[in-house]
């Protein structure tokens, strides 16, 4: 039994178009430049936010913390552990869990 050619693209030609369009997608959008000091707390920084230094507008923008809870976090400094928030009843646990790969203490 013989193949005939057909007028259709071959299946792996077009798999091979589709890898190279999504690799460059993500490439360039990865490569998208960013402000200093731009960077969103809800979307995961790359670098922690100091709840010891951190301005109230920054403690707003992590994911379940209202200005109510900010001012508590900074009137409740300075934090030598990460749990000190919950101890120290700046935050409760569920916020605390919601919060903590964002946050660290600086020294």
């Amino acid at each position: 039994m013989v193949r005939e050619a057909s007028s259709h693209p071959n299946r792996y030609s077009i798999l091979r178009r589709a890898l190279v369009v999504a690799f460059a997608a993500g490439f360039l959008w990865s490569a998208t430049p960013v402000a200093a000091g731009e960077s969103d707390a809800k979307a995961g920084p790359a670098k922690k936010l100091d709840v010891n230094r951190a301005q109230r507008s920054e403690l707003d923008r992590l994911p379940g913390i209202s200005p109510q809870d900010a001012d508590r976090i900074i009137r409740n400094r300075p934090y030598r552990k990460l749990d000190e928030l919950v101890t120290k009843k700046a935050v409760t646990r569920k916020q605390f869990a919601r919060i903590r790969e964002y946050i660290s203490v600086g020294r």
